[in-house]
């Protein structure tokens, strides 16, 4: 049953955020020294009145020591109806984490990135940064506030379809300060709160910046039941050309069922 539960627990934090990808969500800790991994997707194909395909798959390896930690995670997800796509995104992310001592860790990453909700052909990154511990990670114990913040740069990469559009840049190059902030705290025993911030800002130029805020409220209503409620966040100060806004906003809620 705890193999299903984490299996569970994968699919749904690797559901995929407009235009950026939560690495947080990807952190798997407590893991047993050695390689772990993991493979699966779905396969959804409707046809008569309506003619809709659905595909995702994802992947996922992991390798714990006494170093620190290093894993691999990748997506890929389709919805097509006929000739229209609906959703049309994938990603591979490569990090590697050295624990320092401590409360501190050392970070790498890599990231290959498509989008085409959003006009994004191709995005690569390739940075580094520090992690910090502030209090303890620990969101099942109640009253205990778990507290993360990171702090790097990265070098990236953007190639985005602006079509015909006079003075777009379709091939962006330029390193960006990237920040965040992780909170889990369990305000009581049969409530949680957790949250995932990230703060990007273009270095060269300071009114280009990202904010990406993913938090979820949990309530266990009986011992299999969990009401959860997700907010997800995201704003891009200077949107690709041809997206309208730079501001993307999900509210969703539903029921989590343990085994």
């Amino acid at each position: 049953m705890g193999s299903l539960r984490h299996l569970l627990w994968l699919a749904c934090c690797l559901a995929p955020v407009t235009g950026q990808v939560n690495t947080e969500a990807m952190r798997m800790e407590g893991l047993a020294a050695g390689l772990h991994g993991s493979l699966g997707g779905d396969l959804g194909f409707n046809r008569g009145n309506t003619t809709l395909l659905n595909l995702k798959t994802n992947l996922r390896l992991d390798h714990h020591s006494a170093w620190g930690h290093n894993f691999v995670v990748g997506q890929i997800g389709l919805v097509r109806s006929g000739a229209k796509e609906f959703t049309n995104r994938g990603f591979v992310h490569m990090r590697s984490v050295k624990t320092l001592g401590g409360r501190y860790f050392a970070e790498g990453f890599l990231q290959q990135q498509f989008d085409r909700s959003i006009l994004l052909d191709n995005r690569q990154l390739a940075g580094g940064g520090l992690r910090i511990k502030w209090l303890a990670n620990d969101s099942t114990a109640v009253g205990v506030l778990g507290l993360t913040t990171g702090f790097g740069i990265m070098w990236e990469r953007e190639v985005t379809d602006s079509g015909q559009t006079v003075g777009a840049d379709p091939d962006t190059r330029l390193l960006r300060s990237t920040n965040y902030l992780v909170l889990n705290w369990a305000i009581a025993d049969k409530l949680a709160l957790s949250s995932t911030t990230y703060f990007q800002f273009d270095i060269g130029n300071l009114q280009d910046y990202r904010l990406l805020l993913e938090g979820s409220l949990r309530v266990t209503l009986t011992r299999r039941i969990t009401l959860v409620v997700n907010l997800n966040l995201r704003y891009d100060s200077e949107p690709p050309v041809g997206v309208a806004q730079p501001l993307d906003l999900a509210l969703t809620n539903g029921l989590a069922f343990t085994l």
